[in-house]
């Protein structure tokens, strides 16, 4: 006599209790058995396979049931509550009839809903267990509003993809505060694209390895602190030649720093950006931590101007600079910097700048165009081989029968690297803009010039599915941008707050170039390579 099938077995001791959950939609398990089809791909899936198991030949049986047994094990003891964020794929139809062979239920989620719309079902449900796609686990581990949910029923999560990052997975565990099992996806189209992705990054490294040469962390390292040194020097001096800023022991309001100097109203943004650095730094200090948060919120100061009512924070002041030691701070780093790190006329270009600033902020002066930072000039070979690497690297395994569409946001609209890149031998069949035309693009190459966030969700709405990212971004403030710069670029953010970024604007695999821990990644500049889900 034929033995019952025991997913069969199963959904009948489920009897009329919930066994596939889709919104406020149950199917009990005689529901299953009796063909009802929920809708939606993943349900219906479920309903289809239960049907064709239920009609399958002993031997078959017998060999399907020992993969289901499998992830049945996977998934531990009861109470099973198991969200499956997963489109129809095979594995995520075996990973929800594995939980129905253990008696618990499944619930089939959305993953195309809003990160926090997902968290406040997975505690509406009590989820035991969530299955889903790794780049989703990680936009979901840094939603902000994740404390809000309450998921402590949540105790095992299977994540499907390429290898993970270990701090991608401990950020996850501690997020989440539940145990992480890896589910790698066998030669899928997404981790074949991330291999690819992870071999032109190793390549263009090696391309760029001789731009590098001799240069060490602790020379980066002693060239930035003198730069940094002569430049909040250099910007105090220029305070304290109107008598401002000159005693420790007292204390001057915004408001008569600038009407003392005799700053323009132009260029009273640019010395509210000086006072902020300066008293960061601890040259100065603040008195008022109040209108310091008040201050920081208009984002660089130059926003929205003080009240006509109000005085601004106040400052206590330093001992008083003589011009010649400031001219004296200038020496070491200009040593450092022409020790091979770039081009005297970079550096140059700041400490004539600073010369000048007392003839700037009153107006005698005009503003000149804004420079890149010091430091650019001295990673700009390293970058720029990297980065036309990647680009000739993505224009050569362009297969699709339409041209590779590249779009390159230069704001400074110098076609250069990329250009070349395109032009190199032999000349792949690609289309390069310098405007967004309402398409999707293969290739996005920008330079950063706002918060992580911002231009991480921006820029990867530009990029067709699988499409590629490279972004050069700053990722450590440079206080030379306050004398020659476009103060856009102090807003630097880390690297870790890049990937994070890029990673929540559906990026499943971010590097950056330089590699962590190499000596030109203390420059400030780094290169990050996304490829987008």
């Amino acid at each position: 006599m034929a033995s019952t099938p025991a997913l069969v077995s199963a959904l009948r001791e489920l009897g009329d209790r919930p066994a596939v959950v889709v919104g406020s939609r149950a199917i009990s398990g005689i529901g299953l058995l009796l063909g009802v089809s929920p809708p939606g791909g993943l349900p219906r899936a479920l309903a289809e396979r239960v049907a064709q198991h239920a009609a399958l030949a002993p031997s078959a049986a017998r060999t399907a049931e020992q993969r289901l047994r499998h992830w049945a094990g996977v998934l531990g003891p009861l109470p099973i509550r198991h969200t499956v964020l997963h489109p129809a794929t095979d594995l995520a139809v075996e990973l929800g009839l594995a939980t129905l062979l253990a008696g618990g239920t499944v619930h089939c989620g959305d993953p195309e809903q809003q990160p926090d719309e997902l968290l406040a079902a997975l505690a509406a449900t009590g989820a035991t267990h969530l299955s889903l796609p790794s780049a989703l686990l990680w936009r979901l581990s840094r939603q902000p509003g994740l404390g809000d949910h309450d998921l402590g029923t949540l105790r095992l999560i299977l994540h499907v993809g390429p290898e993970p990052r270990q701090d991608d997975v401990y950020e996850a565990v501690e997020a989440l505060g539940a145990v992480l099992a890896h589910v790698r996806a066998p030669h899928s189209e997404d981790e074949d694209a991330d291999r690819r992705l992870r071999a032109d990054a190793e390549a263009a490294e090696a391309a760029a390895w001789k731009h590098s040469i001799g240069v060490t962390a602790e020379h980066v390292r002693d060239f930035g602190a003198h730069l940094d040194r002569a430049v909040l020097a250099s910007l105090l001096l220029t305070l304290q030649q109107y008598g401002v800023l000159t005693d420790p022991a007292q204390s001057h309001h915004e408001a008569e720093i600038l009407a003392t100097a005799r700053v323009t109203p132009a260029e009273r943004p640019r010395v509210r950006r000086w006072l902020d650095a300066l008293a960061r730094h601890g040259l100065i200090s603040r008195q008022d931590d109040g209108a310091r948060q008040e201050d920081g919120a208009r984002q660089d100061g130059d926003a929205q101007p003080h009240d006509s009512g109000t005085q601004g924070p106040s400052y206590l002041g330093a001992p008083a600079l003589a011009a010649t030691d400031v001219r004296e701070s200038w020496r070491p780093a200009a040593e450092s910097w022409a020790d091979g790190l770039g081009p005297a006329n970079a550096l140059d270009r700041v400490r004539r700048g600073a010369a000048r600033l007392p003839k700037l902020i009153s107006g005698e002066e005009a503003p000149r165009p804004g420079a890149a930072p010091v430091r650019w000039a001295a990673s700009r070979g390293y970058l720029g081989a990297a980065l036309g690497a990647l680009v000739r690297a993505t224009a050569e395994a362009h297969t699709g029968p339409a041209p590779l569409r590249v779009l390159e946001l230069d704001r400074d609209g110098a076609e250069t690297t990329v250009a070349r890149a395109l032009t190199a031998r032999p000349r792949p069949d690609a289309e390069h803009h310098l405007s967004p035309d309402g398409d999707r693009y293969d290739l996005v190459v920008a330079t950063a010039t706002g918060r992580p966030e911002e231009e991480a969700a921006a820029l990867t709405a530009l990029l067709a599915p699988g499409g590629r990212l490279l972004l050069l971004a700053p990722t450590a403030e440079q206080l030379d941008l306050l004398v020659t710069g476009d103060a856009r670029g102090l807003a630097a953010e880390p690297a870790e707050a890049w990937r994070a970024a890029l990673t929540a604007a559906g990026c499943p695999t971010v590097l950056a170039l330089p590699a962590d821990g190499h000596p030109m990644g203390l420059l400030g500049q780094r290169l990050f390579a996304a490829r987008v889900g």
